[in-house]
């Protein structure tokens, strides 16, 4: 599911006919990048598989959100990312609510978690202690993919503004286009586009950063 569609954006540049057609498909795809780069996360929904290490700490923050369903949670110590031997067998589920919990971000939301972080009830992920030579007490080791997560995230609906920043930006390189050929590169960082012939950069709308920046992952 794009970010926007090729219908979208002839209505809001007044388009009837064809003729953009061919070149509205090929944006919209890189449009979707620029704005899921900028942004560190997928947006429409999707069931992921993700392998994760145990840090030791109550909290466990997935790689993308908002979280709509959490499938399963596995912890296994000799997981290895499902490379173990028997890895990440039945016996290794936990349970939502006895083991783990996510976190909820809006009572009237109750499937919802917006920051995707899976809390373990009564104790941390695991995370495992050796002792070297000649040490009196154990050291901290490292979980190497000894979590395992199954879970629903991302939008069903994709968030109105991100449409509109979609579509703006569409406009932007297809204008971009109309005035000096082809575009040699995009950043949105910086709203810039260079284009093919060597003109000046283009400064493309700062309304699209805008409407982005409060879905922006932020790596912790």
């Amino acid at each position: 599911m794009a970010l926007t569609s090729r219908a979208n954006i002839k209505t809001m540049i007044g388009v009837g006919d064809t003729s953009l057609d061919n070149v509205i498909d090929l944006l919209i795809p890189q449009a979707d990048a620029i704005i899921k780069g900028y942004l560190q996360r997928d947006v429409e929904q999707v069931t992921y598989t993700e392998f994760y290490n145990g840090t030791g700490n109550q909290a466990l923050i997935l790689n993308q959100a908002p979280v709509q369903e959490i499938i399963s949670v596995h912890e296994d110590r000799d997981g290895y990312y499902g490379d173990g031997m028997d890895a990440f067998p039945a016996s290794a589920a936990l349970t939502q609510g006895i083991d783990f919990v996510l976190r909820k971000d809006e009572i009237t939301v109750a499937t919802v978690s917006k920051s995707g972080i899976l809390y373990r009830i009564g104790k941390t992920w695991f995370r495992p202690r050796y002792r070297q030579h000649r040490q009196l007490s154990n050291a901290p080791g490292i979980g190497i993919g000894n979590i395992k997560v199954s879970y629903i995230a991302g939008w069903s609906v994709v968030p109105t503004d991100i449409q509109f920043a979609a579509n703006k930006l569409v406009i932007s390189m297809l204008e971009s286009r109309s005035k000096a050929g082809r575009l040699q590169s995009e950043n949105i960082e910086d709203y810039s586009y260079r284009l093919a012939n060597g003109e000046d950069e283009v400064q493309a709308l700062d309304s699209v950063k805008t409407s982005l920046a409060r879905y922006k992952r932020i790596v912790i």
